[in-house]
């Protein structure tokens, strides 16, 4: 094998790797829930971080809240018992559903990035994703949709 072919397959491989792998991370993550929608809220029990697979429980920092009222999931993330993150999963660029990647949200078509937090990252993005106020009782976390 000649060294270009070489050096330009081993590159290929790397590539190859690195996207399987990213690809992987961003879909084991996901983890879907319900909410009850109640007087411009959603409802959220504090036990959907906790999943319960064949005799292991897994926490969950994050989960994604399917709702028929907005146009994609919000995004919920849990930093303590009382203090969470609500975003709209819509990229700020385009409108393109971001997808969650570690402690970051990307953009599939162009690339984005924002913080768990909602901030920008990287561009093309120039504004922050949509965010919701969040208030939480012993047992529920309530997502302010007004």
């Amino acid at each position: 094998m000649e060294r270009r072919e070489f050096i330009k397959n081993t590159g290929l491989i790397c590539l190859g790797c690195i996207g399987a792998t990213a690809l992987l991370q961003s879909c084991s993550n996901a983890y879907y829930v319900q909410s009850a929608f109640d007087a411009n809220k959603l409802v959220v029990r504090k036990s959907e971080f906790t999943e319960v697979k064949k005799d292991k429980t897994i926490q969950h920092t994050f989960v994604l809240v399917k709702t028929d009222t907005l146009q994609a999931p919000i995004y919920l993330h849990k930093f303590s018992d009382t203090d969470y993150s609500a975003l709209l999963m819509v990229c700020t660029h385009k409108g393109c559903e971001v997808n969650p990647h570690g402690e970051y949200l990307i953009c599939p078509c162009h690339g984005s990035e924002f913080s768990i937090r909602g901030k920008v990252q990287n561009p093309p993005a120039e504004q922050n994703l949509k965010s919701y106020t969040v208030t939480t009782d012993n047992e529920n976390i309530f997502i302010w949709i007004i």
